[in-house]
């Protein structure tokens, strides 16, 4: 598996290619945090990559609506001493 600090640079990666823009991370005390505001416009393509790759890569992801935009996020926990999926 790799570690924490690898899976969050490649989240960084991606979400920079896919957005066109670089992401903010935020190491926290159990998790690094990656965010980034989604464009208005997102090639479909696009879209169905960045989500295998989260899928993929982040211990948990989501999004964020508001009314002046919406945000992606995705956490890499930062102990690798548990395996993905399981507590």
């Amino acid at each position: 598996m790799d570690s924490p600090k690898n899976r969050t640079s490649q989240l960084e990666a991606l979400i920079q290619h896919a957005f066109a823009t670089p992401p903010h991370t935020q190491i926290l005390t159990t998790v690094i945090r990656v965010t980034a505001p989604v464009p208005d416009e997102l090639d479909e393509d696009v879209r169905r990559t960045l989500l295998a790759a989260l899928q993929a890569t982040a211990d948990r992801f989501g999004h964020s609506a508001a009314p002046d935009g919406s945000t992606l996020w995705a956490e890499v926990d930062r102990s690798p001493a548990t395996e993905r999926g399981n507590s």
